[in-house]
């Protein structure tokens, strides 16, 4: 592992002195920002900068590290200077001390921590970092976004990303780390994994037209052709396994006034998944406005895949009352885990739920919020809590915070500065700041929280 530290400069500017009160009124203004100019060089020398670690691929391994982050390029705070686009896998071990920082000159994905290694990829790549190094392999095709990242039980690996404004790929890696790709059209929505199976939510609108003919056959077959067909239909159609890079159809029912939440996991049993969902008075206006957390109640929506059925249960309260969202409380982005019968869930905004899958009774179990934080804590769930990632955007000080589902004494499981280099990095005009926008804990550590 290679190190190498931020040179320090110290700049001292010359004092210019005027010969009569004419010249110094007339220059006093050049002088003033020179002087400005000069001080702002001075403290951007003696702000410390600390070490940057910069490991190779070959060199980057697990270690004892129990947390891996992923940094974002950097942004111009003054916006006066380009972006950096170069970004940061930095693994951290149990005291926040640095284990290892891989930098990329592209995008580098979601990290998800299976017990095989950490798994995550950039534009061209895709990454598994285990103790003994990191693999890496190449793409066949470029992507622009990445949607999900999922396990399948036989050890195979699915990364559903795009690589258009109307495509996905669909990456499936195999143990031994051989890659296939398939690409398809039109599919993209509300997903999450049952078993060996990764689905996607969508509507006949968003389907080609050839598939979007076969889901409304089903749906006539289905319905015996009774009554007025409907103009749209909600779609579920598996994004694995795919027949020449056409998805199968699983599951059709009339478009309902039911709105996703831009999640990439639900609740799976056997051949039923459960999704969480906003019910809303009018979802067109919904979208048409690009409401990202329009009012409406809680509801789920249960597709039987075995069927391709779809029933939508209202979500109470124990006193029996819709459970009402918006812009606070929302379940914008959840993130969330089957506990038993419960399904327990966390917004992107810090909104916490419990719904019986049984019944559709639910539970506001808590809203976590730092006070003034930007950008917004990241979550992850365990069957007993969830822990938070939050960071001051100067990088000083990154907490772990761990909070209990059951709303017991929330605790500070790791807290380090050792990110301010990585995250903040300075220049005379204003500097760029990064964002973390991804984490994963090692499978098993808990920190003490639990």
């Amino acid at each position: 592992m290679s190190t190498r530290s931020d040179e320090q400069h110290e700049t001292n500017a010359p004092q210019r002195e005027g010969g009569g009160s004419a010249k110094r009124k007339r220059s006093r203004p050049w002088g003033l920002l020179a002087l400005a100019f000069a001080l702002g060089l001075l403290m951007w020398s003696c702000i410390p900068k600390g070490y940057l670690i910069s490991s190779s691929v070959d060199e980057l391994s697990t270690g004892d590290a129990v947390i891996a982050l992923r940094i974002g390029h950097a942004e111009s705070v003054s916006g006066l200077e380009a972006p950096i686009h170069d970004s940061w896998v930095v693994l951290l071990d149990a005291q926040g001390n640095l284990e290892g920082a891989l930098r990329r000159d592209d995008s580098v994905a979601r990290l998800v921590w299976l017990d095989s290694g950490i798994s995550y990829g950039s534009w061209e790549q895709e990454y598994l970092t285990t103790e003994d190094g990191t693999r890496v392999v190449d793409r066949d095709h470029s992507r622009i976004a990445e949607y999900g990242r999922y396990l399948l039980p036989d050890g195979r690996i699915v990364v559903v990303s795009s690589w258009s404004d109307k495509g996905l790929l669909i990456d499936t890696i195999e143990p031994d780390g051989s890659m296939t790709t398939v690409e398809t059209e039109g599919t993209r929505g509300d997903m999450g994994q049952c078993g060996g199976r990764i689905v996607s939510i969508v509507d006949t609108k968003q389907l080609p037209r050839a598939k979007a003919s076969e889901a409304f056959e089903a749906y006539a077959a289905q319905s015996g052709g009774d009554g007025d067909q409907p103009e749209v239909l909600s779609v579920v159609v598996q994004l694995t396994d795919l027949d020449g890079g056409t998805p199968q159809i699983l599951g059709v029912a009339p478009e309902n006034n039911v709105l996703g939440s831009g999640q990439k996991m639900f609740a799976c049993e056997g051949d039923v998944i459960t999704v969480p969902g906003i019910q809303v008075a009018d979802p067109d206006s919904a979208k048409r406005a690009k409401v990202s957390e329009p009012e409406g109640t809680l509801v789920l929506q249960r597709w039987d895949l075995s069927t391709g059925q779809r029933t939508v249960i209202p979500v109470l309260d124990e006193q029996g009352n819709p459970i009402e969202l918006g812009r606070d409380p929302n379940i914008d982005r959840y993130v969330g885990i089957q506990v038993g019968r419960e399904y327990r869930f966390i917004s992107a905004d810090g909104h916490a739920f419990a719904v019986d899958l049984d019944s559709g009774q639910g539970r506001h179990l808590f809203s976590y919020r730092e006070p003034g934080n930007y950008p917004p804590v990241l979550f992850q769930v365990t069957k007993t809590g969830v822990y938070a990632l939050d960071d001051d955007l100067q990088g000083r000080r990154v907490n772990l915070i761990y909070l209990p589902w059951d709303g017991g004494e929330r605790r500070k499981v790791l807290t380090t500065t050792k990110l301010e280099g990585y995250i903040k990095t300075w220049s005379p005009l204003s500097g760029h700041v990064r964002k973390i926008e991804s984490f994963t804990l090692r499978p098993g550590w808990d920190g003490g929280a639990q």
